[in-house]
């Protein structure tokens, strides 16, 4: 049908946006091999359609493979001009942490992406989407793996719907329990930031944690 219709539709532009919606079906279905190749399909239309490096990446994010979705994200992230949608940025750069979310040995790709992020100098306010999208998605590594660049973030940056509990549940798993200092410091930063010390939790970590606090 698309093909068909790319006879009558002389923009390209309009045949990438319908390639993408394609994408965005196929995804909802669960169809994301399908859904990644739509999305390169807009693409091959238009290099410089946003939305589709967007679905492209969650797709690859679905069938795990990480490397080829920070990219996707990276790329859309460096087309979005200082006038894009506060929101949009953050949504690319949460899919760039995403993306690597559990994964033990980080792609090249997320160095690549790493240094544009860090180098750009994004506001308060997109770091308070991304670490807020994170935070709703559960993905607690990435949050992590944000967390150790703290002192590349802006020093206004204010959130507050974070649960530490989540957090430290996520530290213990990942077999960082015995680096109290650095929890300790962890700790004291989020709250700093604006996080809420009740959500912590009562398991021994936490009160460890809270000793520390005190």
């Amino acid at each position: 049908m698309l093909i068909y219709l790319s006879q009558w539709i002389p923009c390209s532009r309009d045949i990438a946006v319908l390639h993408c919606n394609k994408s965005n079906a196929l995804y909802s279905l669960g169809r994301w091999r399908e859904a990644a190749f739509s999305a390169y399909e807009s693409l091959q239309w238009d290099p410089e359609y946003v939305k589709a490096y967007y679905r492209a990446g969650h797709s690859l994010i679905m069938l795990s493979k990480s490397f080829e979705a920070v990219s996707a994200f990276h790329k859309g992230l460096s087309l979005l001009n200082a006038s894009a949608d506060q929101s949009q940025v953050a949504d690319f750069v949460a899919g760039i942490f995403i993306s690597v979310n559990g994964e033990r040995v980080l792609p090249p790709t997320y160095f690549q992406a790493h240094t544009y992020i860090f180098s750009a100098g994004f506001g308060a306010l997109i770091w308070q989407m991304v670490i807020e999208k994170l935070a709703q998605k559960g993905k607690w590594q990435s949050c992590l793996l944000l967390f150790s660049e703290r002192r590349e973030l802006p020093a206004d940056l204010r959130v507050n719907q974070l649960s530490l509990k989540k957090l430290f549940e996520t530290y213990e798993f990942c077999g960082l329990d015995d680096r109290m200092q650095q929890a300790a410091e962890l700790v004291k930063w989020l709250i700093s930031i604006g996080a809420n010390v009740e959500t912590i939790g009562t398991c021994p970590l936490h009160a460890i944690i809270r000793l520390c606090i005190k």
